[in-house]
């Protein structure tokens, strides 16, 4: 699985997407997605850079949650550091349109910059830096919905 860790590079907020030894699952995707959203909603920044880091195996429903979580939040996504596999992933959803897939997270902060002057500059004091924004919960740990569902049995 992935974890979420926002750095700032270049003034600018960046999540790094780092690979932990975990095994990718559908579950654990949707879940990651989804404390994105919430992140994104906590924290009000007005865009976002997505490092992957040149991860080779990216989950498909990783992107594509996030894919969607672009149209919902009408922000600016940017990607960079992608690889040929998650590549085909953003080019099946005409990622492409609005920004091109950057080599580095310096160029994706410049090209923001360029299109959108003055955003990377809106601080959210809502960011903390260096830690995931995700934990994923041990595999026999219940989450208040488990455990609601349980008591009502």
């Amino acid at each position: 699985m992935f974890q979420l860790v926002p750095e700032q590079i270049d003034g600018a907020v960046v999540c790094n997407v780092i690979k932990t030894a975990e095994k990718n699952t559908f579950d654990l995707s949707v879940e990651l997605a989804l404390c994105l959203h919430n992140w994104i909603k906590q924290t009000e920044l007005p865009y976002l850079i997505l490092d992957l880091q040149d991860e080779k195996e990216v989950c498909e429903v990783f992107l594509s949650e996030v894919l969607q979580l672009r149209r919902r939040f009408r922000i600016p996504f940017l990607f960079a550091g992608v690889m040929e596999r998650p590549r085909k992933v953003l080019e099946a959803y005409e990622y492409s349109r609005e920004f091109p897939i950057f080599i580095t997270p310096e160029d994706a902060v410049r090209a923001i910059r360029m299109e959108y002057p003055g955003l990377t500059e809106m601080k959210s004091q809502k960011v903390i830096l260096g830690k995931s924004i995700w934990e994923p919960k041990a595999p026999n740990e219940e989450d208040d919905f488990d455990r609601v569902e349980a008591e009502a049995e």
